[in-house]
């Protein structure tokens, strides 16, 4: 209880974290880079693939992408002044339709440029792509779904106790249809054989997870003491079970849905990581200034367009041009699919801004 207590202290009676985080930006920042990371590797032939890749791949862009997407996500449903019921149905329904039309902007529309220019046969997966049930149909969900426990009021043991029984559910269901539209539709919310990365009921449970530890973390009067103590044991427990998963090929690490389709323990440990992976980033980032900050920053304030516009670049040139990558050329195009993100996300906040 003497552990319990002290970390206690670490928390006032009043919110002292308003505003943006630092941490969390970087976090954010960070999952963004490691995203294209991953998305590059997935899609463009890369002859070389070894532990490199692998690693960047399974590890960085794995437990360090789309759980800190999702479990900052949660944070910033707290953190943010635009709350209200109502704005999260609105956000959600806007990022439903927005995951659609990046289906076709990253899919469909690359691919009728290339039958009209190489003459070559529509291929139909690229219409079979637009069901695809990505990142961002999950995180419109989500905003629905935390809409609704602040629309009812419903408490936090209650909603905790449905997301902890969703990921059980997830454990243990698995669609299966030849009908590839029901098979998408469906895996929006459980696992199927469809095209499906982030069901509901694996991955609700970090955006919740994220959105009672913000309330939390209001509070926290010291970030430095606390992370102190907490980090070293979060990391250690948390990169000993990831560290063991990858060279083992079990849990998360097991095939290409093991991840996407994340166990109930898996899910606990990546939490655990988050914590960890949060206060490490305050730890070595607290007092810096400049333009990485900047630059993390405005990869925070600009992820959904960013995500949008790096997968964007990332259909076209993989449908329009046979792209062969090497170690350093992977490098560099993932240097200048994020740079171009990055600036055009800005323009077109900057545009946004003037019309409104």
């Amino acid at each position: 209880m003497s552990i319990v207590n002290h970390l206690k202290s670490f928390f006032g009676k009043e919110a002292v974290n308003s505003g943006r985080q630092k941490e969390l930006d970087i976090a954010k920042g960070l999952a963004v880079i490691f995203m294209i990371w991953q998305h590059i590797l997935g899609v463009f032939n890369v002859p070389t693939y070894g532990a490199f890749e692998d690693f960047a791949v399974s590890i960085l862009g794995s437990p360090f992408a789309a759980p800190v997407f999702m479990f900052t996500m949660g944070m910033g449903i707290t953190y943010s002044r635009n709350n209200h019921p109502s704005n999260l149905f609105k956000r959600g329904l806007h990022l439903f339709i927005i995951g659609f039309a990046l289906n076709v902007s990253r899919w469909i529309i690359p691919e009728i440029i290339r039958t009209l220019t190489y003459g070559d046969a529509f291929h139909i997966t690229a219409l079979h792509n637009f069901l695809m049930m990505d990142i961002l149909q999950f995180a419109a969900l989500a905003f629905v779904f935390i809409g609704i426990v602040k629309q009812f009021n419903i408490s936090a043991k209650a909603v905790i106790f449905i997301a902890l029984i969703c990921s059980l559910i997830g454990n243990f269901v698995f669609y299966r249809s030849a009908n590839y539209v029901i098979a998408d539709i469906v895996g929006l919310f459980i696992p199927t054989n469809g095209h499906v990365t982030f069901p509901f009921v694996n991955w609700i449970i970090f955006v919740v997870a994220g959105y009672y530890f913000a309330h939390l973390y209001r509070y926290l009067k010291d970030k430095q003491g606390f992370f102190l103590i907490v980090t070293p044991v979060a990391l250690v427990i948390s990169v000993t079970y990831i560290t063991y998963s990858y060279i083992a090929k079990k849990g998360m690490f097991g095939d290409e849905n093991s991840f996407f389709f994340m166990t109930f323990i898996g899910m606990v440990f990546n939490l655990i990581l988050m914590i960890g992976w949060i206060g490490l980033l305050h730890l070595l980032f607290n007092k810096t200034e400049g333009l990485f900050i900047t630059f993390m920053s405005g990869l925070s304030k600009n992820i959904n367009s960013v995500y949008i516009i790096q997968w964007t670049i990332i259909g076209f040139l993989s449908t329009l041009f046979s792209i062969s990558l090497s170690h350093i050329t992977e490098v560099m195009l993932l240097i200048s699919i994020l740079f171009a993100s990055y600036i055009l996300s800005n323009m077109w906040r900057k545009f946004k801004k003037r019309k409104g």
